[in-house]
């Protein structure tokens, strides 16, 4: 069975240019999508990304966090990745709810020292693969660093 291409002309929402793009569909779907996507160039898109990434990592620099190494794509998505678990940090922080100022101040210390394992993570691939990282995987580690500052 042979998969049949079609190359559609589209432009670019930002610049205008018109550029060719290949879609795998049907004819009829890919003139619908072709017709209603917001196409970007290549130029345009890496703009886009480029100040993206500049933003993100001026924002992530405020709150302490290292730039990024890796390739120009992969710390474009490392940057990316990283702003999106801080929000689910931030969001375990907002959700939280004490008995008293001790357990407070004992659950700020250990969201502290959570924040310091990530300000030593500078590689951008270590983002991306930790990626799926969820609002549970980051409370089972911050109630490990909580037991640790208990024993001490």
């Amino acid at each position: 069975m042979t998969e049949e291409t079609y190359d559609y002309d589209v432009r670019c929402r930002t610049c205008r240019t018109i550029f060719k793009v290949q879609l795998f569909d049907s004819h009829d779907k890919n003139l619908f999508v072709a017709a209603k996507k917001d196409w970007y160039c290549e130029k345009c898109k890496k703009a886009y990304f480029s100040k993206q990434t500049e933003e993100l990592t001026k924002a992530h620099k405020e709150i302490g966090l290292p730039e990024l190494t890796g390739t120009r794509k992969m710390i474009s998505w490392g940057v990316k990745v990283r702003g999106e678990l801080i929000n689910k940090v931030k969001y375990l922080q907002q959700s939280l709810s004490f008995i008293n100022d001790e357990e407070k101040e004992l659950s700020e210390k250990a969201f502290e020292r959570f924040f310091k394992e990530w300000q030593e993570q500078t590689v951008a691939k270590w983002w991306v693969d930790n990626r799926k990282m969820n609002v549970r995987d980051i409370s089972i580690r911050i109630k490990e660093i909580t037991e640790n500052l208990k024993k001490n």
